[in-house]
């Protein structure tokens, strides 16, 4: 909890209004500075001390006091939760105590606030159906009947619910994904084919969740992918920074998908999706970048041969990175810029430096100073590499599915050291293996081997 909380937090249980017992405000005290300045945590005889003046210790009765203060936190995080329902709230109150002049005035300053708000989300829609529903029940029950705004309401609620149901799908594909369990859309068909009808292609929100569920399908065609991106990029402030984060996060996932499947052309649209996350801090979480995340955006700029962006992100975030890993994984992307511009000298020596224990940061430096020696035809230094991360492969427990891979990287490096230069017959074999075999995350690299 920050101080500003904290001190927030402390003006609410010294009001009468939400707390009357002057032991619970003592109990908050004594804790916020044990725990948050002494960074202790007193025993229960010394919280009793402190909140009754040295009577007797009672187990039960701090135990109440610990119940009170409990629910009066309780109550102030529910507070700050609400603070955008009170309007709403005021309006119905001031329409069932017939407040005319007050009714209009909290329905307009009401109105206007939604409106003022860039999002226009499921939410956005959802506050508008319910603003549109007191409207209704005041003008109703004045006989306004020929000002009754029914359709209003029917179309807002639409939209809520499309939305809704359309960001619903998403989250169970995407989990569906994840677990391989099979989860039940309702009416998910009808909702799609509900959600392409014209009355709603003004509504870039529902365009980009039907766009984003498309994501999910094997039939999705690389133009509504684009469509997707073009849109979300153009779109992005009407949803909060969560919701915007969580779309872009499909978009760059689908993308890679594609490019591990080999299609190259998704390259330049990932790294747009990845630079839009950069520039409007959606890929930082509580300040860090994840060094999955800030390897893929070096690796994908590498390979669309963008070297100076990829120098400039690289200095620009590696003070974002976990100061754990944070020496090792940048060493690790200087190393692809040099192996990049074949300074292979450069490329050991950053690998060299590289102390993380981590299993997939130092696998992916052995996976590179391998295509150093075999660029640079140094096979004898090749093969006693390839027997080294063998060993340290054996060693290592909790590899998951990457063993395979590796494995797989090794043979073939193997295979290729130890090919005849001249028997065409041998080499095509090798080739047709590395065409073959799965998985294989460096097969571009060994098929240009053989032209080397």
């Amino acid at each position: 909890m920050q101080e500003v909380e904290r001190r927030q937090l402390l003006q609410w249980l010294l009001s009468p209004a939400h707390n009357k017992r002057n032991e619970v405000v003592l109990l908050y005290q004594e804790l916020a500075e044990a725990v948050h300045l002494l960074k202790v945590f007193p025993s229960p005889e010394r919280l009793h001390k402190r909140i009754f003046s040295g009577a007797p210790y009672n187990a039960q009765q701090l135990r109440q006091v610990c119940h009170y203060l409990l629910r009066a936190i309780e109550n102030w995080l529910v507070f700050r939760q609400t603070p955008s329902d009170e309007n709403l709230l005021l309006l119905r109150a001031y329409r069932e105590r017939q407040l005319g002049r007050l009714f209009e005035q909290t329905y307009r300053r009401l109105l206007s606030k939604i409106e003022q708000q860039t999002h226009r989300n499921p939410e956005y829609y959802f506050q508008r159906w319910q603003l549109a529903r007191e409207r209704y029940a005041w003008d109703s029950a004045r006989g306004r009947t020929a000002k009754l705004n029914l359709e209003e309401q029917e179309r807002y609620l639409q939209i809520a619910t499309l939305g809704m149901k359309l960001r619903q799908a998403c989250l169970s594909k995407a989990e569906q994904q994840i677990s391989n369990q099979t989860i039940e859309i309702p009416m998910l068909a009808e909702i799609v084919d509900h959600a392409k009808l014209e009355a709603f292609e003004a509504i870039p929100m529902i365009k980009i969740y039907t766009l984003a569920l498309r994501l999910y399908e094997p039939q999705m065609q690389e133009s509504e992918f684009q469509t997707f991106t073009h849109l979300l990029d153009e779109n992005a402030a009407i949803f909060p920074k969560e919701e915007t984060r969580d779309l872009l996060l499909l978009g760059i996932n689908y993308s890679i998908k594609r490019i591990n499947s080999g299609q190259q052309q998704y390259l330049r649209s990932c790294l747009t999706l990845f630079q839009s996350g950069l520039a409007n801090e959606l890929l930082l979480e509580q300040g860090r970048l994840d060094a999955l995340t800030y390897n893929n955006i070096a690796g994908i700029a590498i390979r669309l041969g963008e070297l100076e962006w990829a120098i400039d992100f690289l200095d620009a975030y590696r003070l974002k990175l976990d100061p754990r890993s944070r020496a090792a994984v940048y060493a690790l992307n200087k190393a692809r810029i040099a192996y990049e511009r074949k300074t292979y000298d450069e490329a050991l020596e950053f690998l060299s430096s590289i102390k993380d224990r981590d299993f997939i940061h130092q696998m992916s430096a052995r996976i590179l100073q391998l295509k150093v020696y075999l660029d640079t035809t140094e096979i004898d230094s090749a093969l006693n590499h390839i027997r080294n991360t063998r060993t340290f492969l054996k060693r290592q427990k909790n590899k998951g599915y990457h063993a395979k891979n590796y494995d797989n990287i090794l043979q073939l490096a193997e295979g290729w050291c130890k090919l005849p230069p001249y028997d065409m017959a041998k080499q095509q074999q090798w080739l047709e293996l590395v065409e073959q075999t799965t998985p294989l995350t460096e097969r571009r690299w060994l098929l240009q081997l053989i032209n080397s």
